[in-house]
């Protein structure tokens, strides 16, 4: 365009003169070349005072290491100490490489080792004479952080803005300290407390942008920790205020291989930590998540896939977690949590509500009670990391399960202090009836294993629906009672079901017996009394009432009061049953009996026994109470007389 405008100008000048356009040349000529001749000078200036003003960094090496050394102390507060050679060069960028730079914390807290550094400069405060670096570069640094170090002196311009007290002209002054970019590559870090080694990240590459003490920082990052590649992604929008004790936009994000997490909120830093907003995070394994920090896992749980979605309150002593979104296994939660770390030993906390709960999945990893060879089991109970924390946990849920067995409306407890674990169920509906259950057990100092005490008490639970969703099968059938009280001791299941003391009562209201039919034996014994006993494993008999009790030592129930009653005939049982082998062995004897339960001494009767084991027991005809009945065969039982 400018070309095509110079053209017409000049034709219309040549038009216009006598002399074809010479004037108009004659007159833009000496302006056009004196503006070329001002930029020429004007650059020649630029070459001449930049060259005047990094000559000294360019002929004095010891300079140049002292300026950017103290630009470093200012704004680090670090010591900085540079043993390899120094360079300056200018294009294609001022930058400044100097090698073997070490930063040391005066006292010592922390110290960074590096190969090289690379520092970019800005270009204007050049221009005077000054260098000012804009970004840094650490290749394959080393850090060494001691924990237990002191605070670092107020030499930094981070501390010094920490120190500074809000709205006053210190923090105005100390915000304004210029900062920078600082990229870690190829990196390592190694935490020590007491001069031991306690934790190591290794090939960090990570970059932290802070152009000034009070705009937004960034940090972007990559490292190994524990064998797991992770990412971080850290911004605060007001770092200074976030350093005296002032509230802060927070955004966090970290990934890696087990873990993904993220946070959202307001931050304050200083002495006393905190952060205030959302958390979200998520795991395909939580057992591993734990492992990885190196956390105890003091129960058995299973601990599967896990999502937490939650507003969070975190300080210097632990997290509070409100409106908790908890996906574990295959239920969802939703509750509050709090994690403590300013008692004696770490403490989980909270209550949680399920509208489903799959409790097979809970303690999958759970030793089996009976082994496969119908035995309690043997192997020694896994009781870990017992004393490692404390837990309190309420958790309520409107429909649990265990296989093809439901609960509805839940409500229990789970303690653990100081190695001991107290599971309640402080009510539950269960087939019908209602059932309350409490179990207790702590460690044994002398010896080993555990101490175990159980409480069950139901009420009304139809026995007959609930054996058929555990077993397939049932015997009995009814709305049960039970008072179970059982103390044992040992470091196995096996063990402690050899040790078993306690207590046992049931009793039914109205119910029945399956596989036994008393009314046909009774009416049949009389008249074919072998015949009876071989066909006695059918049919069903009605009851009005039963009992039994039960008292259990060193592993043994034995039966002391066991009474049926039903329309024409009583029922009394008695035997035992050893607990440690899943074995019974119960006599039975039954006898006709008049509307008001009283039987005669002549009333047909007879008896069986019910033995083998819990899951498979057999009902087995006493032979000599039904030969007794028959004439014919009367004469063998008969007493021998002497000659």
């Amino acid at each position: 365009m400018f070309g095509l405008r110079s053209r017409a100008l000049r034709r219309a000048g040549e038009a216009s003169s006598p002399d074809g356009g010479g004037a108009l040349h004659a007159r833009l000529w000496p302006q056009d070349r004196f503006g070329r001749v001002a930029r020429i000078v004007g650059l020649i200036l630029v070459v001449v005072g930049l060259g005047a003003a990094i000559a000294p960094w360019t002929v004095s090496r010891t300079a140049l290491r002292e300026e950017i050394a103290a630009q470093l102390r200012s704004s680090s507060g670090l010591y900085v100490f540079v043993e390899g050679p120094s360079t300056f060069a200018l294009l294609p960028s001022p930058h400044v490489r100097l090698g073997r730079v070490n930063f040391v914390e005066p006292q010592a807290a922390l110290v960074i080792k590096t190969e090289n550094l690379t520092g970019q400069l800005r270009w204007l405060p050049l221009l005077t004479g000054r260098l000012e670096l804009q970004r840094a570069e650490l290749l394959r640094p080393q850090l060494t952080i001691d924990i237990d170090g002191k605070p670092m002196t107020k030499a930094g311009a981070v501390v010094r803005a920490a120190d500074a007290k809000p709205a006053t002209p210190e923090a105005v002054k100390a915000d304004r300290a210029r900062l920078g970019v600082v990229s870690f590559v190829d990196g390592s870090a190694t935490l020590r407390r007491g001069g031991v080694e306690v934790e190591t990240l290794d090939h960090i590459d990570a970059t932290l942008d802070w152009p000034t003490v009070s705009s937004p920082a960034a940090l972007d990052g990559a490292a190994t920790w524990r064998g797991r590649r992770g990412t971080i992604a850290l911004w605060i929008a007001r770092p200074s205020e976030a350093l005296r004790g002032e509230a802060s936009r927070l955004t966090l994000q970290l990934k890696s291989p087990v873990l993904t997490l993220s946070a959202n909120g307001e931050a304050l830093a200083g002495s006393r930590p905190h952060f205030t907003g959302r958390l979200v995070a998520s795991t395909e394994q939580l057992r591993d998540v734990v492992q990885l920090l190196r956390g105890a896992i003091p129960l058995p749980v299973t601990l599967g896939p896990a999502s937490l979605d939650a507003t969070a309150d975190a300080g210097h002593n632990g997290l509070d977690l409100a409106k908790v979104q908890l996906k574990l296994d295959n239920s969802n939660y939703e509750g509050s949590l709090s994690w403590r770390v300013d008692d004696v030993r770490p403490q989980l906390s909270g209550t949680l509500a399920t509208s489903a709960l799959d409790l097979r999945d809970l303690v999958r990893n759970l030793q089996p009670l009976v082994g496969r060879d119908g035995h309690f089991n043997r192997e020694t109970i896994a009781w870990r990391d017992q004393s490692a924390l404390d837990i309190d946990l309420r958790l309520s849920a409107s429909r649990a399960t265990y296989d093809r067995m439901l609960m509805r409306d839940v409500a229990g407890a789970l303690l653990l202090r100081a190695g001991r674990l107290e599971a309640s169920l402080a009510d539950a509906s269960m087939y019908k009836g209602t059932v309350k259950a409490r179990l207790v057990m702590s460690p044994v100092e002398a010896g080993g294993g555990v101490e175990m005490k159980s409480v069950v008490e139901a009420r009304g639970v139809d026995i007959g629906a609930l054996g058929w969703d555990k077993f397939g099968a049932t015997k009995l059938a009814g709305a049960a009672n039970v008072n179970l009280t059982l103390e044992g001791a040992g470091s196995s299941a096996d063990q402690i079901a050899r040790s078993l003391k306690g207590r046992g009562d049931i009793d039914f209201g109205k119910g029945e017996i399956v596989g036994l039919d008393v009314a046909r034996t009774l009416r049949r014994i009389e008249k074919r009394p072998l015949a009876s006993g071989l066909d006695i494993n059918s049919g069903r008999t009605p009851f009005a009432s039963a009992r039994m009790t039960a008292e259990i030592a060193n592993g043994v129930a034995t039966v002391s009061d066991g009474l049926v009653q039903g329309e024409g005939f009583t029922m009394s049982l008695s035997g035992a049953s050893q607990i440690a082998d899943r074995q019974i062995a119960l006599h039975a004897s039954v006898a006709s009996a008049d509307t008001k339960g009283d039987t005669r001494p002549d009333a047909p009767a007879f008896a069986f026994d019910v033995v083998g084991q819990w899951d498979n027991a057999a009902l087995v005809p006493d032979a000599p109470s039904f030969i007794r009945r028959s004439g014919a065969a009367r004469p063998l039982l008969a007493p021998r007389k002497a000659d």
